[in-house]
Protein backbone atom coordinates (compact mmCIF):
# COMPACT_ATOMS: atom_id res chain seq x y z
CA UNK A 1 0.00 0.00 0.00
CA UNK A 2 1.51 3.39 -0.99
CA UNK A 3 -0.16 6.17 1.69
CA UNK A 4 0.92 9.70 1.08
CA UNK A 5 1.02 12.61 3.88
CA UNK A 6 1.55 16.27 3.40
CA UNK A 7 4.51 18.37 4.59
CA UNK A 8 3.49 20.34 8.02
CA UNK A 9 5.07 24.08 8.34
CA UNK A 10 6.17 26.02 11.59
CA UNK A 11 3.27 28.31 12.12
CA UNK A 12 5.18 29.87 14.61
CA UNK A 13 8.26 30.65 12.30
CA UNK A 14 5.86 31.65 9.31
CA UNK A 15 3.37 33.43 11.20
CA UNK A 16 2.17 37.02 9.30
CA UNK A 17 0.75 38.19 12.94
CA UNK A 18 4.51 37.40 14.45
CA UNK A 19 7.07 37.72 11.68
CA UNK A 20 10.07 39.87 12.56
CA UNK A 21 11.17 40.31 9.26
CA UNK A 22 8.08 42.44 8.44
CA UNK A 23 7.52 46.04 8.17
CA UNK A 24 4.39 45.55 9.67
CA UNK A 25 3.00 42.14 10.75
CA UNK A 26 -0.64 41.29 10.28
CA UNK A 27 -3.72 38.86 10.34
CA UNK A 28 -6.69 38.69 8.52
CA UNK A 29 -7.96 41.84 10.45
CA UNK A 30 -4.91 43.96 9.21
CA UNK A 31 -4.39 42.26 5.95
CA UNK A 32 -4.72 45.06 3.55
CA UNK A 33 -2.29 47.52 5.15
CA UNK A 34 -0.52 45.11 6.32
CA UNK A 35 0.50 43.77 2.69
CA UNK A 36 0.89 46.91 1.51
CA UNK A 37 3.30 47.75 3.66
CA UNK A 38 5.21 44.43 2.90
CA UNK A 39 5.01 45.11 -1.08
CA UNK A 40 6.42 48.49 -0.52
CA UNK A 41 9.43 47.16 1.80
CA UNK A 42 10.45 44.52 -0.86
CA UNK A 43 9.99 47.00 -3.89
CA UNK A 44 12.95 49.09 -2.01
CA UNK A 45 14.76 46.19 -1.42
CA UNK A 46 15.20 44.88 -4.72
CA UNK A 47 15.33 48.00 -6.34
CA UNK A 48 11.55 48.00 -8.13
CA UNK A 49 9.34 50.89 -8.97
CA UNK A 50 7.81 52.02 -5.63
CA UNK A 51 4.26 51.13 -6.93
CA UNK A 52 1.14 49.97 -4.79
CA UNK A 53 -1.15 48.91 -7.74
CA UNK A 54 1.00 46.86 -9.92
CA UNK A 55 0.62 43.00 -9.70
CA UNK A 56 3.80 41.69 -8.36
CA UNK A 57 5.00 37.99 -8.58
CA UNK A 58 7.50 36.40 -6.22
CA UNK A 59 9.74 33.68 -6.69
CA UNK A 60 11.99 32.05 -3.64
CA UNK A 61 13.11 28.34 -5.37
CA UNK A 62 15.94 26.49 -6.39
CA UNK A 63 16.85 27.89 -10.11
CA UNK A 64 16.39 24.73 -11.15
CA UNK A 65 14.60 22.66 -14.33
CA UNK A 66 12.74 20.49 -12.05
CA UNK A 67 11.21 23.60 -9.94
CA UNK A 68 10.48 25.20 -13.77
CA UNK A 69 12.74 27.71 -13.31
CA UNK A 70 13.60 27.38 -16.91
CA UNK A 71 9.87 28.10 -17.61
CA UNK A 72 9.86 31.09 -16.12
CA UNK A 73 12.97 32.41 -18.20
CA UNK A 74 11.59 31.70 -21.45
CA UNK A 75 8.04 33.12 -20.31
CA UNK A 76 9.27 36.21 -18.67
CA UNK A 77 10.52 38.74 -21.13
CA UNK A 78 7.09 38.10 -23.05
CA UNK A 79 4.85 38.53 -19.47
CA UNK A 80 7.06 41.63 -19.23
CA UNK A 81 6.67 42.80 -23.02
CA UNK A 82 2.61 42.76 -22.51
CA UNK A 83 1.71 42.57 -18.94
CA UNK A 84 1.74 45.49 -16.36
CA UNK A 85 3.76 43.62 -13.62
CA UNK A 86 6.78 43.30 -11.18
CA UNK A 87 8.67 40.12 -10.47
CA UNK A 88 10.82 39.69 -7.22
CA UNK A 89 12.86 36.56 -7.11
CA UNK A 90 15.38 34.95 -5.04
CA UNK A 91 17.48 31.58 -5.44
CA UNK A 92 20.62 30.01 -6.56
CA UNK A 93 21.29 27.45 -8.54
CA UNK A 94 22.00 26.64 -12.58
CA UNK A 95 24.30 29.40 -13.64
CA UNK A 96 22.37 29.42 -16.92
CA UNK A 97 19.12 30.04 -15.13
CA UNK A 98 20.56 32.83 -12.47
CA UNK A 99 22.47 34.88 -15.76
CA UNK A 100 19.20 34.90 -16.89
CA UNK A 101 17.29 36.06 -14.59
CA UNK A 102 20.11 38.95 -13.99
CA UNK A 103 19.41 39.74 -17.68
CA UNK A 104 16.44 40.35 -17.02
CA UNK A 105 16.41 42.41 -14.01
CA UNK A 106 19.14 44.92 -16.44
CA UNK A 107 16.81 44.71 -19.45
CA UNK A 108 14.00 45.57 -17.09
CA UNK A 109 15.04 48.23 -14.41
CA UNK A 110 12.06 49.12 -11.91
CA UNK A 111 10.55 45.72 -12.66
CA UNK A 112 12.35 43.12 -11.81
CA UNK A 113 14.45 42.48 -8.93
CA UNK A 114 16.72 39.37 -8.20
CA UNK A 115 18.76 38.15 -5.25
CA UNK A 116 21.27 35.31 -6.04
CA UNK A 117 21.97 33.22 -3.02
CA UNK A 118 20.03 32.39 0.17
CA UNK A 119 18.60 35.29 2.63
CA UNK A 120 15.75 33.80 5.14
CA UNK A 121 14.53 37.56 5.95
CA UNK A 122 14.11 38.32 2.27
CA UNK A 123 11.90 34.98 1.76
CA UNK A 124 9.37 36.42 4.18
CA UNK A 125 9.37 39.25 3.01
CA UNK A 126 8.78 38.15 -0.69
CA UNK A 127 5.86 35.95 0.73
CA UNK A 128 4.19 38.69 2.14
CA UNK A 129 4.89 41.72 0.39
CA UNK A 130 3.89 39.51 -3.27
CA UNK A 131 0.77 39.39 -4.74
CA UNK A 132 1.26 36.19 -6.05
CA UNK A 133 3.81 33.49 -5.33
CA UNK A 134 5.12 31.25 -8.58
CA UNK A 135 6.13 27.86 -7.95
CA UNK A 136 6.01 26.10 -11.59
CA UNK A 137 7.66 22.88 -10.74
CA UNK A 138 7.72 19.91 -13.05
CA UNK A 139 7.79 17.50 -10.16
CA UNK A 140 6.62 18.70 -6.38
CA UNK A 141 6.12 15.32 -3.64
CA UNK A 142 4.71 18.07 -1.57
CA UNK A 143 6.37 21.53 -1.20
CA UNK A 144 5.80 23.92 1.75
CA UNK A 145 6.94 27.64 -0.02
CA UNK A 146 2.96 27.26 -1.55
CA UNK A 147 1.96 26.82 2.16
CA UNK A 148 3.81 29.57 3.39
CA UNK A 149 2.52 32.00 0.58
CA UNK A 150 -1.34 30.77 1.30
CA UNK A 151 -0.43 31.73 5.02
CA UNK A 152 0.82 35.34 4.38
CA UNK A 153 -2.46 35.76 2.28
CA UNK A 154 -0.73 35.69 -1.55
CA UNK A 155 -1.93 33.22 -3.52
CA UNK A 156 -0.19 30.66 -5.53
CA UNK A 157 0.46 30.11 -9.15
CA UNK A 158 1.40 26.22 -9.58
CA UNK A 159 1.35 23.60 -11.97
CA UNK A 160 -0.57 20.87 -11.29
CA UNK A 161 1.35 18.26 -10.12
CA UNK A 162 2.36 15.99 -6.37
CA UNK A 163 1.41 18.04 -3.48
CA UNK A 164 0.91 21.07 -5.48
CA UNK A 165 -2.73 19.42 -6.41
CA UNK A 166 -3.32 18.64 -2.88
CA UNK A 167 -2.76 22.11 -1.18
CA UNK A 168 -3.58 24.23 -3.63
CA UNK A 169 -7.52 24.74 -4.61
CA UNK A 170 -8.30 26.14 -7.83
CA UNK A 171 -9.67 29.20 -7.77
CA UNK A 172 -13.32 29.51 -10.32
CA UNK A 173 -13.90 32.54 -11.69
CA UNK A 174 -17.43 33.99 -10.32
CA UNK A 175 -18.13 30.96 -8.63
CA UNK A 176 -21.27 30.47 -6.17
CA UNK A 177 -20.43 30.28 -3.92
CA UNK A 178 -16.43 31.55 -3.93
CA UNK A 179 -13.78 28.70 -4.35
CA UNK A 180 -9.74 28.33 -4.23
CA UNK A 181 -6.92 29.34 -2.74
CA UNK A 182 -4.77 30.01 -6.11
CA UNK A 183 -4.02 28.96 -9.81
CA UNK A 184 -3.33 25.86 -11.17
CA UNK A 185 -2.35 25.21 -14.87
CA UNK A 186 -1.34 21.24 -16.15
CA UNK A 187 0.90 21.64 -19.10
CA UNK A 188 4.71 22.14 -18.08
CA UNK A 189 5.15 24.81 -20.81
CA UNK A 190 6.28 28.43 -21.01
CA UNK A 191 3.00 29.37 -23.07
CA UNK A 192 1.05 27.66 -20.10
CA UNK A 193 2.88 29.96 -17.35
CA UNK A 194 2.44 33.07 -19.47
CA UNK A 195 -1.79 32.29 -19.86
CA UNK A 196 -1.91 31.41 -16.28
CA UNK A 197 0.31 34.61 -15.19
CA UNK A 198 -2.71 36.39 -17.82
CA UNK A 199 -5.11 34.99 -15.62
CA UNK A 200 -3.84 35.92 -11.89
CA UNK A 201 -3.31 39.65 -13.56
CA UNK A 202 -7.10 39.95 -14.81
CA UNK A 203 -8.44 38.59 -11.61
CA UNK A 204 -5.41 41.57 -9.83
CA UNK A 205 -6.74 43.87 -11.96
CA UNK A 206 -10.31 43.74 -12.68
CA UNK A 207 -12.10 41.30 -9.44
CA UNK A 208 -10.17 42.39 -6.80
CA UNK A 209 -13.26 41.51 -4.15
CA UNK A 210 -12.87 37.99 -5.84
CA UNK A 211 -8.87 38.07 -5.16
CA UNK A 212 -9.19 39.36 -1.14
CA UNK A 213 -11.87 36.39 -0.90
CA UNK A 214 -9.23 34.22 -2.09
CA UNK A 215 -6.75 35.39 0.11
CA UNK A 216 -8.39 35.11 3.15
CA UNK A 217 -9.25 31.30 1.96
CA UNK A 218 -5.76 30.65 1.70
CA UNK A 219 -5.47 32.18 5.35
CA UNK A 220 -7.66 29.97 6.77
CA UNK A 221 -6.03 26.36 5.61
CA UNK A 222 -4.10 24.58 8.43
CA UNK A 223 -0.93 23.39 7.22
CA UNK A 224 0.39 23.16 10.86
CA UNK A 225 2.47 19.45 11.50
CA UNK A 226 -0.95 19.01 14.12
CA UNK A 227 -2.39 17.57 11.17
CA UNK A 228 -0.02 15.44 9.05
CA UNK A 229 1.20 14.10 12.81
CA UNK A 230 -2.33 12.93 13.06
CA UNK A 231 -2.69 11.17 9.82
CA UNK A 232 1.12 9.66 10.76
CA UNK A 233 -0.74 8.12 13.99
CA UNK A 234 -4.21 6.83 11.63
CA UNK A 235 -1.61 5.26 9.25
CA UNK A 236 0.38 3.27 12.15
CA UNK A 237 -2.75 2.34 13.55
CA UNK A 238 -3.94 1.39 10.11
CA UNK A 239 -0.52 -0.67 9.76
CA UNK A 240 -0.87 -2.61 13.30
CA UNK A 241 -4.75 -3.53 12.52
CA UNK A 242 -3.96 -5.03 9.13
CA UNK A 243 -0.95 -6.85 10.73
CA UNK A 244 -3.43 -8.55 13.94
CA UNK A 245 -5.84 -9.34 11.17
CA UNK A 246 -3.36 -11.16 9.51
CA UNK A 247 -2.48 -13.40 12.77
CA UNK A 248 1.11 -11.29 13.74
CA UNK A 249 1.92 -10.58 16.75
Amino acid sequence: DLVGILNGIDPAAWNPAMDKHLPRPYDQRSLVPGKAAAKLALQRRLGLAEDPHIALFGVVSRFAAQKGLDLVAEALPHILDRMHVQFALLGAGDPGLEQSFRWAAEAFPGRVGVHVGYDNGLSHLIQAGSDFFLMPSRAEPCGLTQMYAMRYGTPPLVRATGGLIDTVDQYVEGATPPVGTGFRFQDATAPALYNTVGWACATYYDRPAELEAMRRRGMDRDFSWGLSAKRYEELYGWAVAARRAQGEP
